[in-house]
């Protein structure tokens, strides 16, 4: 298993995601830090992680060289059977990987298998993105997985929370600069090219937010995310997705979906009186076929309203925990990670 860290001016969240890699129960792991010239201290804290296990690379570059080098660095780098990229702010849920390698190892024609990623917001866990109650895996043909991002004009993957098999990746190659916002996006459909995709409900990252992020201007204006979406789309669609049957067909779907999720959007803000209403509904209106007027009532049945109303609910049954971080310092330590989950009611 190989996993990477990007880092740029990160220092108060590197060595807590390196540790979190570090701790994990899975044979041969290497972890690789790339820093892109960080000057708070980063450096330092990557070169003490290294002087302690011989599993960590490093990577430091001496100016900043722009965030897609150091993800393509990366990815040159990996050569284990797995790979993951896991941003510096980012890290993975304690003892995660064990029962995914297994799954993985299990299903040889699967290109990447996401779990969910849990969202931590000062110390706390979102209640709503933790594990099933039930755990559950599961296997799509990368086909099915394609079809079905473009009928939902997305797909449910944080980057924390997916394991790439190294070979789809050598093949799918770098990611696209001119994709900021949604270059992992795009790969999760050029992956799906070159193998099955399988699932699980259990939590495998946890993304980190705040207010630093590269995410965050997109999350506070959403029709910035849909265009970005559309964009991924249109790449995928002019490259490798050229390749599927009725491709101009599956554009089109993926602009209409995302032009419904568009209207509804704008209509949560005109009823809370948001400024981003206008802007939505003029987005919604360039890409629906139907009337202006007339809402888009499948969408309320899609996967990703379901998805969201489950989310709700279960933020009103389990409260918010604290993440507590247990991790190994070094190699050679006994202590063991907590199981992540739910928190016991």
């Amino acid at each position: 298993m190989d996993v990477a860290i990007p880092s740029y001016q990160y220092a108060p969240y590197l060595r807590e995601s390196a540790m979190s890699v570090l701790s994990q129960r899975v044979p041969n792991l290497r972890l690789l830090i790339v820093d892109n010239g960080s000057t708070d201290g980063s450096q330092d804290i990557a070169r003490d992680i290294a002087a302690v296990d011989d599993r960590v690379t490093l990577y430091l570059n001496a100016r900043n060289r722009g965030m897609f080098h150091s993800y393509n660095r990366a990815i040159d780098w990996a050569e284990a059977d797995y790979f993951i990229l896991l941003d510096a702010d980012d890290q993975l849920a304690a003892d995660s990987l064990a029962s995914a390698v297994d799954f993985l190892e299990a299903h040889p024609e699967v290109a990447f298998l996401y779990g969910v990623e849990g969202r931590l917001v000062d110390g706390l866990l979102d209640p709503g993105r933790c594990d099933g109650w039930t755990a559950k895996w599961g296997v799509v043909s990368g086909e099915d997985f394609i079809r079905q991002t473009c009928r939902d004009s997305f797909c449910d993957i944080g980057a924390p929370a997916m394991i790439m098999r190294t070979r789809a990746l050598k093949k799918a190659g770098h990611l696209r600069e001119e994709l900021v916002r949604t270059n992992d996006f795009e790969m999760y459909l050029r992956l799906a090219m070159y193998g099955d995709v399988a699932w699980t409900n259990r939590v495998l990252g946890i993304r980190r937010l705040h207010q630093a992020q590269l995410s965050t201007p997109y999350n506070e204006h959403r029709v910035l995310d849909f265009l970005e979406h559309e964009r991924a789309f249109e790449s995928f669609f002019a490259h490798e997705g050229a390749a599927m049957p009725g491709a101009s067909r599956l554009l089109a779907q993926a602009r209409r979906a995302g032009g419904d999720y568009a209207y509804w959007y704008g209509l949560w803000q005109l009823l809370h009186r948001r400024p981003d209403a206008r802007a939505a509904f003029a987005y919604a209106g360039k890409r629906r076929t139907a009337p202006v007027l007339l809402p888009p009532v499948g969408f309320l049945f899609k996967r990703r309203w379901l998805r969201s109303l489950y989310r709700a609910v279960r933020r009103l049954v389990c409260e918010p925990r604290r993440l507590s971080t247990p991790y190994a310092d070094t190699r050679t330590s006994q202590a063991r990670p907590r199981q992540f989950g739910r928190r016991a009611s």
